[in-house]
């Protein structure tokens, strides 16, 4: 079938999907996912591997506008500000959660690279459907902005970790062996991410200042995008962190950045429920069986992982009490909750994770993609709760 005519059907079966799913108050999202699956090859085949291949350029071009909006909500000023008070939250719940994760999934698949890597997805949020659930009530206070910090923070430490992680384990896991030793090798992974991001950053910046007309704006910040996106991918680095950095560069660099993110609002919406949709239909529904342990015990672990990281990193606020001194105990509590819901930064990694490592073919993208839809299902009312409990949500909303 004609790729334009697939996306065409995708694009309406998707916007049908969200619209059920938004009637039934679970996310667009979930929808997007679901439809995913029933076009997939599991149950009609529209999508098979042939077009999910084909199509594979939309999936790089939607973790580019990820990693750009990812990167706009990195604040320097911001950050080293608050980074005293909730530093200490941001590393105890990634840290929890990262070696739950590995400990349970290594012990039941006796597979350390899929353990790593399953990990490091762990940590990734969805930052869309987090800031979804804040707008949708009257939020009042500083617990959705703190959230919503530790959400991009928990989104660069993913990006980075995976990097590093997937680096090492080609390295020494698989038998590749460098010639340049390992920092080196890491280096010219990450070296040339921040060379590109910093420099397509600055040029970000002369456009969103120089360029007084919105469309013409807006062709050269979607331009931009393409050849954040392009020439990682031509000189083989990582197009994820590229981008990130860019937005870094972009929302610290000029006080006029809001220039720039809403231009991308205008191309963003259809991307994204394209790549959500050809995600679920990678679910592999022949393969649940197979993993369906792994798959619950990857749920179970990450949310333990997140509740109990919190209030470890509670009791350590306790310990330590000029760390978190700004930070009200019960926000410390229920941070972790607020942070439960997963979306499209992991589904995108586990994509390249089954493209640079030989893991076990469609586990990984299996296990995220089926655990994104139930941490979807349940994620919301988790925000919501954490908002309630923390006096976040104006009377007249609830």
């Amino acid at each position: 079938m004609d790729l334009l005519l697939v996306l065409g059907v995708v694009l309406v079966a998707a916007f049908v999907g969200g619209q059920l799913a938004h009637k039934l108050t679970l996310p667009s999202v979930t929808g997007y996912i679901l439809v995913g699956v029933v076009l997939g090859s599991s149950v009609t085949g529209l999508l098979g591997a042939a077009e999910l291949a084909a199509l594979e350029p939309i999936n790089a071009f939607a973790l580019g506008l990820i990693g750009l909006s990812i990167g706009g909500e990195l604040k320097w000023r911001f950050l080293a500000q608050k980074w005293q008070n909730f530093g200490l939250l941001f590393l105890g719940e990634s840290l929890t959660t990262l070696l739950l994760v590995v400990i349970v999934i290594g012990a039941l698949s006796r597979n350390l690279a899929l353990a790593l890597i399953l990990g490091v997805l762990a940590l990734a949020p969805a930052p869309a459907t987090i800031l979804g659930v804040v707008r949708d009530y009257k939020t009042r206070g500083r617990f959705p902005g703190e959230v919503m910090s530790l959400v991009a923070l928990d989104s660069l430490w993913c990006i980075l970790a995976f990097t590093v992680v997937t680096t090492l384990l080609n390295l020494y896991y698989y038998g590749i062996q460098p010639g340049k030793g390992v920092l080196g090798h890491i280096a010219t992974e990450i070296g040339p991410a921040i060379v590109l991001g910093v420099l397509l950053g600055f040029v970000g910046v002369n456009i969103t200042n120089r360029i007084p007309l919105p469309k013409q704006r807006q062709v050269l910040i979607t331009a931009l995008l393409f050849l954040a996106v392009g020439l990682p991918r031509y000189l083989g680095i990582s197009y994820l962190l590229v981008t990130l950095l860019t937005g870094t560069i972009i929302v610290n660099m000029t006080p006029k950045f809001r220039r720039f993110f809403d231009a991308l609002q205008t191309v963003d919406a259809p991307v994204l429920v394209v790549f959500l949709t050809l995600a679920g239909a990678r679910l592999q529904l022949q393969a649940l069986p197979a993993v369906g342990i792994l798959g619950a015990a990857y749920v179970v672990s990450r949310l333990l992982g997140k509740l109990l990281g919190s209030r470890l990193a509670d009791a350590s606020c306790h310990m330590l009490p000029t760390s978190c001194s700004r930070i009200n105990p019960t926000h410390r509590r229920y941070i972790g909750l607020a942070r439960t819901p997963q979306a499209g930064v992991a589904i995108g990694l586990s994509l390249l994770a089954e493209q640079q490592l030989p893991l076990p073919e469609g586990v990984v993208v299996t296990v995220i993609v089926g655990s994104v839809i139930l941490f979807q299902l349940i994620g919301p009312p988790l925000i919501v709760k954490a908002l309630r409990e923390t006096g976040s949500i104006a009377e007249d909303a609830t």
